[in-house]
Order: C-alpha cells, then sequence, then structure tokens
C-alpha cells in the first residue's frame, strides 16, 4: 500500500498567506527553516490530545493518543510538512543519483544538482524508479525546487499560472524569478524592566507566496483513526504550529488534496524516507548496508509543561528524510522516544530539581518511519 492521504495546510481565515516560525536547534530565533519535522509534528499532536481530553490520561500522564503509538502498530504515520505549490506537494529529494545522461542537459543544469533539496512528485517517482531525466525542468526557489513543465501548467493560482498573451519563456521566467516561501527576520525591542535599556534582535518568519503553503502526506493503517486525526488537525489549526505563535505566525486552515500514490505498483529491496526516523536495534542493519543512504540530525530543543521550569529535552540523532534504507536488511517501523530530561543521569545536579526528572509525564519524540518503496534498478557506477 503506497498511497498517501494528502492534506494541505493554507492560510487561516481573513489572510493571504500562510506565516510561520519553524526554529532550528542550536541557532537563535533569528533563524528559521520552510519545513516542519514529523517528530515536533506528533508532539504537538500528543499535547493537543492531552489537552483535550485529560480524563484518557493514564497514571503517568501519558494521553491515550501516545499509548496507541508506543506499543503494537501504529494506527497511522505521517510525514514531515513539506512546502506545496498550488496542488503539488514538494518531495525530499531521494539520497539517490539522478539520471540526467544528456551532457548538454548537465551542463545546463551545472552546480544546480548541489542546491536541489525539493522535487514535484513527477520528478520524485522518477528519481526512485532511476528514470532518465531528458527535458529540462523548470527550476524555482533559486535552485531548491524542481518540477516538470507539465505539472508547472496545472497551477491554476497567480502569480504560478500562466497569463494570457504570455510566451512560455516569460512565464517560466517568472516562474523561476518568483519566490514559493521567504524567510526574512522580523525586527524586535525588549526593554529592560530595571535600566529601562533597550535591546534590538530579529525573529524569523517563513512566509509563504499566495497558492502556496504546507503539505503533510498521512497513511492511514487503521481508517477508524482518520476522524479523530483530523480533529486533532482543527486544534491544532487554532492553537498553531511551531514558535512566535502569540504573534500570529502558525495559524492555519486546511483541505484535503489528491491521494497520493508517489510510486504506483513499486517494490523493491529499499525505500526512501518521507519522515525523521529513529531506528530500533534490531533495525540498525538497514543503515549498515551497502545499499543505504542517509544522512543523520539532531534533536534537541526546550519543552513546555504547565507548572515546571523550561527545560531541555533530551538529545537524539535522527535518519532524515530523503534517506534511502535496506528494507531486506530490517523492517522499519522505528520508536517512539520519552525525552524528557533525567538529572539523575547528569554530570551535576539541576539547580532547581536535583537529581529528579524534569517533568511528571512522558515527552515524545516520534521516530516512526513513513516510507514509500523504491523499484529495483541498477545505479550506474
Amino acid at each position: 500500500m503506497n498511497d498517501f492521504t494528502v492534506y494541505f495546510l493554507t492560510p487561516p481565515p481573513g489572510r493571504q498567506t500562510l506565516c510561520c516560525h519553524f526554529g532550528r536547534q542550536g541557532i537563535g530565533l533569528e533563524e528559521t527553516g520552510e519545513t516542519f519535522p514529523s517528530d515536533s509534528f506528533f508532539a504537538a499532536l500528543v499535547a493537543q490530545a492531552a489537552t483535550l481530553d485529560d480524563a484518557a490520561l493514564d497514571a503517568d500522564g501519558v494521553p491515550e493518543l501516545a499509548r496507541a503509538f508506543c506499543a503494537g502498530e501504529p494506527p497511522l504515520l505521517h510525514s514531515s510538512l513539506f512546502p506545496r505549490l498550488g496542488d503539488l506537494p514538494l518531495l525530499p529529494r531521494p539520497a539517490l543519483p539522478l539520471n540526467v545522461t544528456d551532457d548538454t542537459l548537465r551542463a545546463w543544469i551545472g552546480k544546480g544538482f548541489k542546491r536541489l533539496k525539493y522535487l514535484s512528485p513527477a520528478l520524485f517517482t522518477a528519481a526512485c524508479a532511476g528514470l532518465p531525466i531528458t527535458s529540462a525542468p523548470l527550476i524555482l526557489q533559486g535552485g531548491k525546487v524542481w518540477m516538470t513543465e507539465a505539472e508547472a501548467r496545472t497551477l491554476t493560482d497567480d502569480p504560478w499560472r500562466r497569463r494570457a498573451n504570455e510566451s512560455d519563456e516569460a512565464w517560466k521566467r517568472r516562474l523561476a524569478a518568483t519566490p514559493i516561501w521567504l524567510a526574512v527576520g522580523e525586527p524586535h525591542v525588549t526593554v529592560d524592566r530595571v535600566s529601562c535599556a533597550s535591546a534590538y534582535y530579529e525573529v524569523g518568519r517563513v512566509t509563504f507566496a499566495p497558492g502556496a503553503g504546507l503539505a503533510l502526506l498521512v497513511r492511514f493503517i487503521d481508517p477508524a483513526w482518520r476522524p479523530r486525526f483530523e480533529g486533532l488537525l482543527d486544534l491544532l489549526a487554532h492553537s498553531g504550529l511551531g514558535g512566535r505563535r502569540t504573534g500570529g505566525s502558525g495559524a492555519f486552515a486546511w483541505r484535503l488534496g489528491r491521494a497520493l500514490d508517489a510510486m504506483p505498483g513499486a517494490v523493491g529491496t529499499r525505500a526512501v524516507l518521507l519522515s525523521r526516523y529513529l531506528p530500533a536495534k534490531d533495525e540498525i542493519a538497514a543503515l549498515r548496508s551497502a545499499e543505504a543512504a542517509y544522512q543523520l540530525v539532531v534533536v534537541g530543543g526546550w519543552l513546555f509543561s504547565p507548572g515546571q521550569i523550561p527545560q531541555r529535552r533530551q538529545r537524539v540523532r535522527m535518519v532524515a528524510e530523503g534517506s534511502v534504507l535496506d528494507v531486506r536488511a530490517a523492517a522499519l517501523r522505528g520508536l517512539v522516544l520519552d525525552v524528557r530530561p533525567d538529572y539523575s543521569q547528569s554530570m551535576r545536579a539541576h539547580p532547581v530539581l536535583g537529581r529528579d526528572v524534569g517533568t511528571p509525564h512522558p515527552v515524545y519524540r516520534s521516530g516512526l518511519a513513513l516510507t514509500t518503496p523504491i523499484p529495483d534498478w541498477k545505479e550506474a557506477s
């Protein structure tokens, strides 16, 4: 089963654009990304479930939603939130060589291979299947996004659609020059309450162009969970995703997109990740295989818990989206991990909490793997 239910995140009522602050670990507030990782999205779902139904919390403060994912087969798997353009979700570039054999086309692309981050569905399928890319893709967002001309012609929103009496070349140049998203630093000033001294700082904010936004891919293993998931998505739409929500960032509306089958009928020995992945011990072989190609990302950050002081979560290393893993070596399931700080394991006691755990309830990060298969083909050496 390779098909996904697709949810498009759109601007909230009364706004023309979707604005978010997705901070990055180890960097100040001035930095933001254009994606929202799957482990953070899962944590947001759990927080909404805990707020919604206190009666469903067990003795350890774990909501029913989290228990369903921690034990046995999860009811659903979801991707990270990726950019979208119109009705086209932009998928992460798989860690595979792109089959561009035409010398003229390779010379035209040049160093653009290094800047590429996202592919349209048609090019994602071609990359996974090892199919040759014979015609020049449309290269957008400064080289980060590639799509086919045929897919671009399906865009119906301004400023992406082709205008009347506009030549093909003029339309393509305009698309290449129009940003899908724009990350800027918004100026802020804080004033010291004692000295009245002011301090200037900036907060990063990513704003998606009209007709653009975010896309979420979900595979429902238990279809009965779909109404519950969409109810939590409604709550998230009002409470917001990411940081700086009190300043208006992160609010959204959502709508269903067309179901997506990224690799129709594909069966192979490898798979590409559409979410972050935290392998269990018996799944490490999928990374050690010579057929694997992956990147690791260190996931940390701060936690919020009512009645508790701010604390840093435990850091974990996860496999990044777009990584290619060997499914023959091990089945890819992943783990849901409790990352609340445990100061009994620290070199020094916490100045307030001593040797206790940071919160009375777990703090979850999901490393469950959402994948799509890669059909077997031989890479050129």
